[in-house]
Protein backbone atom coordinates (compact mmCIF):
# COMPACT_ATOMS: atom_id res chain seq x y z
CA UNK A 1 0.00 0.00 0.00
CA UNK A 2 1.74 3.11 -1.13
CA UNK A 3 0.36 6.85 -0.42
CA UNK A 4 1.69 10.10 -0.79
CA UNK A 5 1.59 12.54 2.42
CA UNK A 6 -0.96 16.06 1.92
CA UNK A 7 -2.21 17.74 4.80
CA UNK A 8 -6.29 18.54 5.17
CA UNK A 9 -8.68 16.54 2.59
CA UNK A 10 -9.01 16.64 -0.98
CA UNK A 11 -11.57 18.31 -2.64
CA UNK A 12 -12.69 14.84 -4.37
CA UNK A 13 -10.84 11.12 -3.48
CA UNK A 14 -11.35 9.29 -6.89
CA UNK A 15 -11.78 5.36 -6.21
CA UNK A 16 -10.81 3.62 -9.35
CA UNK A 17 -10.48 -0.57 -9.92
CA UNK A 18 -7.76 -2.01 -11.53
CA UNK A 19 -6.40 0.57 -13.62
CA UNK A 20 -4.93 4.09 -13.52
CA UNK A 21 -2.65 4.57 -12.87
CA UNK A 22 -0.78 1.46 -13.46
CA UNK A 23 -2.63 0.32 -16.64
CA UNK A 24 -3.00 2.01 -20.03
CA UNK A 25 -7.15 1.56 -21.33
CA UNK A 26 -10.34 3.62 -21.77
CA UNK A 27 -11.18 4.45 -18.30
CA UNK A 28 -7.61 5.10 -17.17
CA UNK A 29 -7.33 7.71 -20.11
CA UNK A 30 -10.59 9.04 -18.75
CA UNK A 31 -9.37 9.48 -15.27
CA UNK A 32 -6.62 11.35 -15.71
CA UNK A 33 -8.12 13.20 -17.97
CA UNK A 34 -10.91 13.80 -15.72
CA UNK A 35 -7.86 14.94 -13.14
CA UNK A 36 -6.39 17.77 -15.29
CA UNK A 37 -9.44 19.27 -15.74
CA UNK A 38 -9.90 20.34 -12.43
CA UNK A 39 -6.76 21.97 -11.79
CA UNK A 40 -7.58 24.20 -9.18
CA UNK A 41 -8.97 21.15 -7.39
CA UNK A 42 -7.27 18.91 -5.13
CA UNK A 43 -7.60 15.24 -5.63
CA UNK A 44 -6.74 12.14 -4.03
CA UNK A 45 -6.99 8.35 -5.50
CA UNK A 46 -7.89 4.63 -3.84
CA UNK A 47 -6.31 2.35 -6.69
CA UNK A 48 -7.89 -1.14 -6.02
CA UNK A 49 -5.46 -3.68 -7.40
CA UNK A 50 -4.18 -7.43 -6.73
CA UNK A 51 -1.21 -8.36 -4.81
CA UNK A 52 0.73 -9.43 -8.43
CA UNK A 53 -0.28 -6.66 -10.30
CA UNK A 54 2.66 -4.53 -11.39
CA UNK A 55 3.20 -1.09 -9.56
CA UNK A 56 4.73 0.42 -12.49
CA UNK A 57 3.09 4.10 -13.29
CA UNK A 58 1.82 4.28 -17.06
CA UNK A 59 0.81 7.92 -15.97
CA UNK A 60 2.78 10.79 -14.80
CA UNK A 61 0.07 11.58 -12.08
CA UNK A 62 -1.08 15.22 -12.26
CA UNK A 63 -0.03 18.07 -9.98
CA UNK A 64 -3.16 18.15 -7.84
CA UNK A 65 -3.07 14.17 -7.35
CA UNK A 66 -2.43 14.54 -3.23
CA UNK A 67 -2.20 10.72 -2.52
CA UNK A 68 -2.36 7.89 -3.54
CA UNK A 69 -4.06 4.45 -1.53
CA UNK A 70 -3.46 1.15 -3.43
CA UNK A 71 -6.46 -1.49 -1.75
CA UNK A 72 -4.43 -4.71 -2.98
CA UNK A 73 -8.67 -6.60 -2.93
CA UNK A 74 -6.99 -10.08 -2.96
CA UNK A 75 -5.14 -9.70 1.09
CA UNK A 76 -6.09 -7.87 3.83
CA UNK A 77 -4.01 -7.35 7.43
CA UNK A 78 -3.93 -10.57 9.86
CA UNK A 79 -5.22 -8.88 12.75
CA UNK A 80 -5.02 -10.47 15.81
CA UNK A 81 -5.79 -14.29 17.03
CA UNK A 82 -8.84 -14.74 18.56
CA UNK A 83 -8.85 -15.93 21.69
CA UNK A 84 -11.26 -15.15 24.82
CA UNK A 85 -11.84 -11.43 23.88
CA UNK A 86 -13.96 -10.92 20.76
CA UNK A 87 -14.63 -14.39 20.33
CA UNK A 88 -18.43 -13.56 20.49
CA UNK A 89 -18.19 -10.51 17.70
CA UNK A 90 -17.04 -13.30 15.16
CA UNK A 91 -20.27 -14.97 13.87
CA UNK A 92 -22.00 -11.82 13.75
CA UNK A 93 -19.19 -10.80 11.65
CA UNK A 94 -19.16 -13.49 9.35
CA UNK A 95 -23.12 -13.53 8.97
CA UNK A 96 -22.88 -9.83 8.01
CA UNK A 97 -20.37 -10.46 5.54
CA UNK A 98 -22.73 -13.09 4.00
CA UNK A 99 -25.60 -10.59 3.94
CA UNK A 100 -23.30 -8.31 1.82
CA UNK A 101 -22.28 -11.11 -0.53
CA UNK A 102 -25.66 -12.36 -1.10
CA UNK A 103 -28.62 -9.95 -1.06
CA UNK A 104 -26.72 -6.68 -0.88
CA UNK A 105 -27.22 -6.17 2.77
CA UNK A 106 -26.69 -2.27 2.94
CA UNK A 107 -27.42 -2.16 6.45
CA UNK A 108 -25.17 -5.18 7.28
CA UNK A 109 -22.36 -3.82 5.11
CA UNK A 110 -22.37 -0.29 7.32
CA UNK A 111 -22.46 -2.60 10.58
CA UNK A 112 -19.62 -4.80 8.96
CA UNK A 113 -17.56 -1.51 7.97
CA UNK A 114 -18.39 0.06 11.94
CA UNK A 115 -17.64 -3.15 13.72
CA UNK A 116 -13.96 -3.32 11.91
CA UNK A 117 -13.51 0.43 12.27
CA UNK A 118 -13.73 -0.46 16.22
CA UNK A 119 -11.88 -3.86 16.52
CA UNK A 120 -9.05 -5.61 15.55
CA UNK A 121 -10.58 -8.75 14.11
CA UNK A 122 -9.25 -9.27 10.46
CA UNK A 123 -8.31 -12.42 8.47
CA UNK A 124 -6.94 -14.66 11.75
CA UNK A 125 -10.15 -14.58 13.45
CA UNK A 126 -12.94 -13.90 10.19
CA UNK A 127 -11.43 -16.65 8.04
CA UNK A 128 -8.40 -18.90 9.91
CA UNK A 129 -10.21 -19.53 13.34
CA UNK A 130 -12.39 -22.18 14.31
CA UNK A 131 -15.30 -19.96 14.73
CA UNK A 132 -14.68 -19.57 11.12
CA UNK A 133 -14.05 -22.65 10.04
CA UNK A 134 -17.51 -24.38 11.37
CA UNK A 135 -19.20 -20.48 9.87
CA UNK A 136 -18.07 -21.57 6.04
CA UNK A 137 -19.36 -24.77 6.98
CA UNK A 138 -22.96 -23.55 7.74
CA UNK A 139 -22.82 -20.64 4.86
CA UNK A 140 -21.81 -23.80 2.30
CA UNK A 141 -24.96 -25.31 3.08
CA UNK A 142 -27.36 -22.13 2.80
CA UNK A 143 -25.27 -20.89 -0.26
CA UNK A 144 -23.82 -24.42 -2.83
CA UNK A 145 -24.98 -27.57 -0.79
CA UNK A 146 -23.71 -30.57 -3.16
CA UNK A 147 -21.18 -28.79 -4.78
CA UNK A 148 -17.37 -29.57 -4.10
CA UNK A 149 -16.38 -28.17 -0.89
CA UNK A 150 -12.78 -27.00 -1.98
CA UNK A 151 -14.58 -25.05 -4.55
CA UNK A 152 -16.32 -23.06 -2.88
CA UNK A 153 -13.84 -22.83 0.30
CA UNK A 154 -11.76 -20.97 -2.48
CA UNK A 155 -14.42 -18.69 -3.71
CA UNK A 156 -15.73 -17.79 -0.10
CA UNK A 157 -12.23 -17.09 0.74
CA UNK A 158 -11.53 -14.84 -1.71
CA UNK A 159 -15.02 -12.84 -1.97
CA UNK A 160 -14.44 -12.24 2.08
CA UNK A 161 -11.26 -11.53 2.02
CA UNK A 162 -12.04 -8.76 -0.35
CA UNK A 163 -14.63 -7.17 1.58
CA UNK A 164 -12.10 -7.09 4.96
CA UNK A 165 -9.33 -5.72 2.73
CA UNK A 166 -11.85 -3.17 1.53
CA UNK A 167 -13.40 -2.25 5.20
CA UNK A 168 -10.14 -2.04 6.66
CA UNK A 169 -7.90 0.24 4.09
CA UNK A 170 -7.20 3.55 4.71
CA UNK A 171 -9.67 6.35 3.92
CA UNK A 172 -8.22 9.10 2.46
CA UNK A 173 -9.30 12.76 4.22
CA UNK A 174 -11.61 13.99 0.97
CA UNK A 175 -15.11 16.17 1.14
CA UNK A 176 -16.73 14.13 -1.57
CA UNK A 177 -16.04 10.37 -2.76
CA UNK A 178 -16.35 9.56 -6.14
CA UNK A 179 -16.24 6.05 -7.37
CA UNK A 180 -16.00 4.78 -11.03
CA UNK A 181 -17.67 2.09 -10.98
CA UNK A 182 -19.82 -0.42 -8.19
CA UNK A 183 -18.27 -3.32 -7.23
CA UNK A 184 -15.11 -2.92 -4.90
CA UNK A 185 -14.94 1.10 -5.39
CA UNK A 186 -18.56 1.36 -4.70
CA UNK A 187 -18.41 -0.49 -1.75
CA UNK A 188 -15.43 1.54 -0.57
CA UNK A 189 -17.42 4.97 -1.30
CA UNK A 190 -20.26 3.29 0.92
CA UNK A 191 -17.70 2.35 3.76
CA UNK A 192 -16.51 5.91 3.43
CA UNK A 193 -19.57 7.54 3.88
CA UNK A 194 -21.05 5.52 6.58
CA UNK A 195 -17.95 6.18 8.63
CA UNK A 196 -16.97 10.44 7.35
CA UNK A 197 -20.89 11.68 5.97
CA UNK A 198 -19.56 12.57 3.59
CA UNK A 199 -21.33 12.99 0.28
CA UNK A 200 -20.55 9.43 -2.48
CA UNK A 201 -21.26 9.84 -6.10
CA UNK A 202 -20.90 6.75 -8.62
CA UNK A 203 -19.68 7.27 -12.35
CA UNK A 204 -20.34 4.31 -14.53
CA UNK A 205 -18.85 3.80 -17.74
CA UNK A 206 -19.92 0.21 -18.60
CA UNK A 207 -22.35 -1.31 -16.28
CA UNK A 208 -20.12 -3.03 -13.73
CA UNK A 209 -22.53 -6.24 -13.57
CA UNK A 210 -22.71 -6.36 -16.97
CA UNK A 211 -19.39 -6.53 -17.63
CA UNK A 212 -18.52 -9.08 -14.86
CA UNK A 213 -21.72 -11.52 -16.16
CA UNK A 214 -19.74 -11.49 -19.63
CA UNK A 215 -16.59 -12.51 -17.62
CA UNK A 216 -18.14 -14.96 -15.50
CA UNK A 217 -19.99 -16.52 -18.59
CA UNK A 218 -16.85 -17.90 -20.14
CA UNK A 219 -14.35 -18.00 -17.31
CA UNK A 220 -13.24 -21.81 -17.51
CA UNK A 221 -12.05 -22.09 -13.63
CA UNK A 222 -15.18 -21.99 -12.59
CA UNK A 223 -16.90 -25.33 -11.56
CA UNK A 224 -20.23 -25.90 -12.88
CA UNK A 225 -22.26 -29.17 -11.90
CA UNK A 226 -24.59 -29.35 -14.50
CA UNK A 227 -27.75 -28.97 -12.46
CA UNK A 228 -28.56 -25.49 -14.01
CA UNK A 229 -29.57 -27.03 -16.99
CA UNK A 230 -28.98 -24.28 -19.86
CA UNK A 231 -32.45 -21.97 -17.96
CA UNK A 232 -30.13 -18.55 -17.09
CA UNK A 233 -33.47 -18.35 -14.75
CA UNK A 234 -32.79 -21.75 -12.99
CA UNK A 235 -32.39 -21.42 -9.59
CA UNK A 236 -30.04 -24.74 -8.83
CA UNK A 237 -27.29 -23.19 -6.87
CA UNK A 238 -23.84 -22.96 -9.16
CA UNK A 239 -20.82 -21.32 -8.17
CA UNK A 240 -20.87 -19.57 -10.86
CA UNK A 241 -24.10 -17.94 -9.81
CA UNK A 242 -22.14 -17.73 -6.54
CA UNK A 243 -20.03 -14.88 -8.03
CA UNK A 244 -22.49 -12.66 -9.74
CA UNK A 245 -25.11 -12.49 -7.22
CA UNK A 246 -21.63 -10.83 -5.22
CA UNK A 247 -21.67 -8.29 -7.91
CA UNK A 248 -25.29 -8.06 -7.77
CA UNK A 249 -24.91 -7.38 -4.10
CA UNK A 250 -21.86 -5.26 -4.33
CA UNK A 251 -24.08 -2.90 -6.89
CA UNK A 252 -27.04 -2.80 -4.67
CA UNK A 253 -25.36 -1.55 -1.88
CA UNK A 254 -23.30 0.95 -3.88
CA UNK A 255 -26.81 2.38 -5.38
CA UNK A 256 -27.98 2.25 -1.60
CA UNK A 257 -25.12 4.72 -0.62
CA UNK A 258 -24.49 6.98 -3.32
CA UNK A 259 -25.89 10.56 -3.28
CA UNK A 260 -25.44 10.58 -7.08
CA UNK A 261 -25.66 7.84 -9.80
CA UNK A 262 -23.98 9.70 -13.01
CA UNK A 263 -23.84 7.46 -16.47
CA UNK A 264 -22.88 8.45 -20.10
CA UNK A 265 -25.92 7.46 -21.93
CA UNK A 266 -29.71 6.28 -21.83
CA UNK A 267 -29.65 2.90 -21.88
CA UNK A 268 -27.35 2.33 -18.84
CA UNK A 269 -29.69 4.33 -16.72
CA UNK A 270 -32.55 1.30 -17.69
CA UNK A 271 -29.52 -1.83 -16.45
CA UNK A 272 -28.71 0.41 -13.27
CA UNK A 273 -32.49 0.99 -12.35
CA UNK A 274 -32.55 -3.15 -13.11
CA UNK A 275 -29.81 -3.51 -10.74
CA UNK A 276 -31.51 -1.23 -7.51
CA UNK A 277 -30.72 2.29 -8.27
CA UNK A 278 -33.25 4.77 -7.07
CA UNK A 279 -34.27 6.62 -10.41
CA UNK A 280 -34.40 9.69 -8.14
CA UNK A 281 -30.72 9.37 -8.05
CA UNK A 282 -29.80 9.23 -11.76
CA UNK A 283 -28.51 12.04 -14.18
CA UNK A 284 -26.64 11.59 -17.62
CA UNK A 285 -22.88 13.49 -17.78
CA UNK A 286 -21.64 12.57 -21.30
CA UNK A 287 -17.43 11.60 -21.65
CA UNK A 288 -15.47 15.41 -23.19
CA UNK A 289 -12.96 15.94 -25.51
CA UNK A 290 -10.40 18.52 -25.94
CA UNK A 291 -12.37 19.31 -29.47
CA UNK A 292 -9.22 21.94 -30.32
CA UNK A 293 -6.61 18.66 -30.47
CA UNK A 294 -8.81 17.34 -33.60
CA UNK A 295 -9.60 20.13 -35.27
CA UNK A 296 -6.98 20.37 -37.67
CA UNK A 297 -5.22 17.10 -37.91
CA UNK A 298 -3.18 16.91 -41.27
CA UNK A 299 -3.87 14.23 -43.94
CA UNK A 300 -1.43 11.18 -44.18
CA UNK A 301 0.99 10.93 -47.39
CA UNK A 302 -0.71 10.10 -50.75
CA UNK A 303 -1.97 8.16 -52.56
CA UNK A 304 -2.61 5.33 -49.80
CA UNK A 305 -4.78 2.77 -49.58
CA UNK A 306 -8.50 2.36 -48.65
CA UNK A 307 -7.56 2.38 -44.26
CA UNK A 308 -9.84 0.96 -41.74
CA UNK A 309 -8.37 1.47 -38.23
CA UNK A 310 -9.38 -0.29 -34.97
CA UNK A 311 -7.85 1.20 -31.59
CA UNK A 312 -8.11 -0.58 -28.77
CA UNK A 313 -6.38 -3.13 -26.30
CA UNK A 314 -6.23 -6.64 -27.70
CA UNK A 315 -8.53 -8.45 -24.66
CA UNK A 316 -11.14 -10.56 -25.86
CA UNK A 317 -14.45 -7.49 -24.70
CA UNK A 318 -12.51 -5.51 -27.74
CA UNK A 319 -13.49 -8.78 -30.25
CA UNK A 320 -10.24 -8.23 -32.03
CA UNK A 321 -10.52 -11.87 -33.52
CA UNK A 322 -13.90 -10.26 -35.29
CA UNK A 323 -12.05 -7.55 -36.96
CA UNK A 324 -9.38 -9.44 -38.24
CA UNK A 325 -12.18 -11.93 -39.86
CA UNK A 326 -14.50 -8.93 -41.28
CA UNK A 327 -10.86 -7.39 -42.48
CA UNK A 328 -10.65 -10.87 -44.44
CA UNK A 329 -14.13 -11.11 -45.50
CA UNK A 330 -13.49 -7.11 -46.92
CA UNK A 331 -10.53 -7.78 -48.97
CA UNK A 332 -12.60 -9.47 -51.11
CA UNK A 333 -15.04 -6.52 -51.59
CA UNK A 334 -11.93 -3.72 -51.26
CA UNK A 335 -8.86 -6.17 -52.04
CA UNK A 336 -6.39 -3.42 -51.40
CA UNK A 337 -7.44 -2.42 -47.88
CA UNK A 338 -5.23 -1.44 -45.10
CA UNK A 339 -6.72 -2.19 -41.58
CA UNK A 340 -4.87 -1.11 -38.70
CA UNK A 341 -4.51 -2.15 -35.03
CA UNK A 342 -3.38 0.55 -32.43
CA UNK A 343 -3.69 -1.11 -28.70
CA UNK A 344 -1.68 -2.34 -25.79
CA UNK A 345 -1.07 -6.61 -25.91
CA UNK A 346 0.54 -7.22 -22.58
CA UNK A 347 -3.22 -7.08 -21.05
CA UNK A 348 -4.05 -10.22 -22.06
CA UNK A 349 -0.79 -12.29 -24.03
CA UNK A 350 -2.41 -15.22 -24.75
CA UNK A 351 -5.47 -13.28 -26.93
CA UNK A 352 -2.82 -11.20 -28.52
CA UNK A 353 -1.03 -14.01 -29.68
CA UNK A 354 -3.97 -15.91 -30.70
CA UNK A 355 -5.22 -12.62 -32.98
CA UNK A 356 -1.45 -12.51 -34.62
CA UNK A 357 -1.92 -16.13 -35.37
CA UNK A 358 -5.40 -15.62 -36.66
CA UNK A 359 -4.09 -13.20 -38.89
CA UNK A 360 -1.14 -15.90 -40.26
CA UNK A 361 -3.74 -18.44 -40.45
CA UNK A 362 -6.19 -16.20 -42.82
CA UNK A 363 -3.06 -15.02 -44.66
CA UNK A 364 -3.82 -11.43 -43.81
CA UNK A 365 0.11 -10.31 -42.89
CA UNK A 366 -0.47 -7.57 -46.12
CA UNK A 367 -4.24 -6.48 -44.81
CA UNK A 368 -3.71 -6.51 -41.08
CA UNK A 369 -1.17 -4.52 -39.15
CA UNK A 370 -0.73 -4.25 -35.48
CA UNK A 371 1.04 -1.21 -34.09
CA UNK A 372 0.83 -1.38 -30.65
CA UNK A 373 0.87 1.61 -28.42
CA UNK A 374 1.63 4.28 -30.79
CA UNK A 375 2.92 7.85 -29.70
CA UNK A 376 -0.25 9.94 -30.34
CA UNK A 377 -3.48 8.30 -31.99
CA UNK A 378 -4.69 11.12 -33.25
CA UNK A 379 -2.26 11.68 -35.89
CA UNK A 380 -3.26 8.29 -37.31
CA UNK A 381 -6.93 10.02 -38.14
CA UNK A 382 -5.68 12.02 -40.68
CA UNK A 383 -4.99 9.22 -42.58
CA UNK A 384 -7.86 6.88 -42.28
CA UNK A 385 -11.13 6.56 -43.69
CA UNK A 386 -13.27 4.31 -41.43
CA UNK A 387 -12.67 3.53 -37.92
CA UNK A 388 -14.29 0.26 -36.93
CA UNK A 389 -15.05 -1.02 -33.13
CA UNK A 390 -16.32 -4.26 -32.62
CA UNK A 391 -16.34 -4.54 -28.93
CA UNK A 392 -18.89 -7.03 -27.14
CA UNK A 393 -19.02 -4.42 -24.58
CA UNK A 394 -18.77 -0.78 -24.84
CA UNK A 395 -20.07 2.49 -22.66
CA UNK A 396 -18.88 5.39 -24.65
CA UNK A 397 -15.87 4.71 -26.22
CA UNK A 398 -13.21 7.82 -26.65
CA UNK A 399 -11.81 6.24 -29.82
CA UNK A 400 -14.95 6.50 -31.32
CA UNK A 401 -15.34 10.32 -30.11
CA UNK A 402 -12.25 11.63 -30.93
CA UNK A 403 -11.97 9.99 -34.27
CA UNK A 404 -15.52 11.69 -35.01
CA UNK A 405 -14.17 14.90 -33.69
CA UNK A 406 -11.51 14.43 -36.20
CA UNK A 407 -14.33 14.00 -39.16
CA UNK A 408 -13.63 10.09 -39.55
CA UNK A 409 -17.29 8.24 -39.48
CA UNK A 410 -17.15 4.65 -37.73
CA UNK A 411 -18.39 1.45 -38.01
CA UNK A 412 -19.39 -0.08 -34.55
CA UNK A 413 -21.23 -3.22 -32.68
CA UNK A 414 -24.49 -2.29 -30.98
CA UNK A 415 -23.40 -1.75 -27.40
CA UNK A 416 -23.01 1.03 -24.70
CA UNK A 417 -24.18 4.40 -26.28
CA UNK A 418 -22.73 3.77 -29.67
CA UNK A 419 -25.84 3.46 -31.37
CA UNK A 420 -26.83 6.95 -30.05
CA UNK A 421 -23.34 8.52 -30.68
CA UNK A 422 -23.49 7.61 -34.01
CA UNK A 423 -27.41 8.13 -35.05
CA UNK A 424 -28.25 10.68 -32.53
CA UNK A 425 -31.98 11.07 -32.26
CA UNK A 426 -32.75 10.49 -35.94
CA UNK A 427 -32.40 7.38 -36.45
CA UNK A 428 -29.98 5.51 -38.81
CA UNK A 429 -31.32 6.33 -42.53
CA UNK A 430 -31.16 10.09 -41.32
CA UNK A 431 -28.79 12.72 -43.13
CA UNK A 432 -27.07 13.41 -40.07
CA UNK A 433 -25.74 9.74 -39.40
CA UNK A 434 -22.40 9.36 -38.19
CA UNK A 435 -21.56 5.87 -39.09
CA UNK A 436 -23.26 2.44 -39.37
CA UNK A 437 -24.26 0.10 -36.20
CA UNK A 438 -24.05 -3.80 -36.97
CA UNK A 439 -24.77 -6.93 -34.42
CA UNK A 440 -21.92 -7.90 -32.32
CA UNK A 441 -19.56 -10.77 -33.75
CA UNK A 442 -20.70 -10.89 -36.50
CA UNK A 443 -17.66 -10.48 -38.79
CA UNK A 444 -20.04 -10.80 -42.44
CA UNK A 445 -21.77 -7.46 -41.08
CA UNK A 446 -18.90 -5.15 -40.15
CA UNK A 447 -17.40 -6.09 -43.47
CA UNK A 448 -20.12 -5.21 -45.49
CA UNK A 449 -20.64 -2.12 -43.45
CA UNK A 450 -17.21 -0.68 -44.20
CA UNK A 451 -17.05 -1.66 -47.80
CA UNK A 452 -20.21 -0.11 -48.00
CA UNK A 453 -18.23 3.22 -46.45
CA UNK A 454 -14.62 2.53 -47.84
CA UNK A 455 -16.97 2.48 -51.76
CA UNK A 456 -18.92 5.31 -51.45
CA UNK A 457 -16.83 8.71 -51.19
CA UNK A 458 -20.07 10.84 -50.88
CA UNK A 459 -21.61 8.82 -48.47
CA UNK A 460 -18.43 8.48 -46.04
CA UNK A 461 -17.72 12.39 -46.54
CA UNK A 462 -21.62 12.87 -45.07
CA UNK A 463 -21.33 11.00 -42.52
CA UNK A 464 -17.95 12.46 -41.02
CA UNK A 465 -19.36 15.91 -41.39
CA UNK A 466 -22.25 14.82 -39.37
CA UNK A 467 -20.54 12.64 -36.85
CA UNK A 468 -17.83 15.99 -36.36
CA UNK A 469 -21.27 18.29 -36.16
CA UNK A 470 -22.52 15.96 -32.92
CA UNK A 471 -19.04 15.18 -31.15
CA UNK A 472 -18.59 19.37 -30.73
CA UNK A 473 -22.19 19.62 -29.97
CA UNK A 474 -22.56 17.20 -27.01
CA UNK A 475 -18.87 16.00 -26.39
CA UNK A 476 -17.45 19.21 -26.04
CA UNK A 477 -15.13 19.16 -22.60
CA UNK A 478 -15.60 22.26 -21.51
CA UNK A 479 -19.35 21.36 -20.85
CA UNK A 480 -18.48 18.27 -19.29
CA UNK A 481 -17.01 20.11 -16.51
CA UNK A 482 -19.52 22.31 -16.56
CA UNK A 483 -21.74 19.16 -15.54
CA UNK A 484 -19.45 17.88 -13.27
CA UNK A 485 -18.71 20.97 -11.27
CA UNK A 486 -22.54 21.70 -10.93
CA UNK A 487 -22.42 18.18 -9.59
CA UNK A 488 -20.05 18.71 -7.12
CA UNK A 489 -21.54 21.88 -5.78
CA UNK A 490 -24.85 20.38 -5.45
CA UNK A 491 -23.41 17.88 -3.12
CA UNK A 492 -21.37 19.79 -1.30
CA UNK A 493 -21.56 24.19 -2.34
CA UNK A 494 -18.39 24.88 0.17
CA UNK A 495 -16.16 22.61 -2.00
CA UNK A 496 -16.81 25.05 -4.84
CA UNK A 497 -16.15 29.00 -5.34
CA UNK A 498 -19.96 29.62 -7.45
CA UNK A 499 -18.12 32.68 -8.93
CA UNK A 500 -16.21 29.32 -11.12
CA UNK A 501 -19.17 28.06 -12.57
CA UNK A 502 -20.08 29.39 -15.50
CA UNK A 503 -24.46 29.01 -16.11
CA UNK A 504 -24.08 29.25 -19.52
CA UNK A 505 -22.30 25.73 -20.08
CA UNK A 506 -24.95 24.49 -17.92
CA UNK A 507 -28.09 23.23 -21.10
CA UNK A 508 -31.85 24.59 -19.34
CA UNK A 509 -33.96 21.82 -18.19
CA UNK A 510 -35.45 19.58 -21.01
CA UNK A 511 -38.92 16.98 -20.93
CA UNK A 512 -38.55 14.49 -18.90
CA UNK A 513 -39.21 10.96 -20.33
CA UNK A 514 -39.91 7.29 -18.44
CA UNK A 515 -36.03 6.97 -18.81
CA UNK A 516 -34.73 9.86 -17.48
CA UNK A 517 -34.82 12.02 -14.30
CA UNK A 518 -37.80 13.22 -11.60
CA UNK A 519 -38.24 17.64 -12.32
CA UNK A 520 -37.42 17.47 -8.63
CA UNK A 521 -34.13 17.16 -6.03
CA UNK A 522 -30.08 17.88 -6.84
CA UNK A 523 -29.95 15.07 -10.05
CA UNK A 524 -32.23 17.07 -12.19
CA UNK A 525 -30.69 19.90 -12.08
CA UNK A 526 -27.87 17.92 -13.85
CA UNK A 527 -29.87 17.39 -17.19
CA UNK A 528 -29.92 14.86 -19.94
CA UNK A 529 -27.45 15.04 -23.23
CA UNK A 530 -28.94 17.23 -25.18
CA UNK A 531 -29.09 15.53 -28.67
CA UNK A 532 -28.63 18.59 -31.69
CA UNK A 533 -31.73 19.32 -33.67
Amino acid sequence: MSTQTASGPSDVCLLVEGGYPYLLGGVSSWTDSFIRSFPDKRFSLVAFTTSDQERTRKFDLPANVERIVDVPIDACPPGRLPLLRGREAIAPLIRDLQAVLTDGGAQAWVRCVRELDRCDLRQRALLDSRPAWTALERIYEEMLPGAPLVDFFWTWRFLARSLIAIATAPIPPARIYHAISTGYPGLFGARAKALTGRPFVVTEHGIYTNERRIELSVADWIYESGAGGFDVTGTAPELRRVWLNAFNAMARITYDAADLITTQFRTNQLYQIEDGAAEAKLCMIPNGIRLDQFADIPPGPQPRRPTVLLVGRLVPIKDIRTFIEAAGLLRRQVPDVDAIIIGPEDEDPAYAAECRALVRQLGLQNTVRFLGRVRDVKTYFGQTDVIALTSISEAQPLSILEAGAAGVPAVTTDVGSCREILEGPDGPDSDTAGGLVVRACDPQATADALARLLRDGDLRARMGRSLRARIRTVFDQDRVVGLYEALYASLDPASLDPASLDPASLDPPAPRSSQSLRDDGPAAEIGRIPWPA
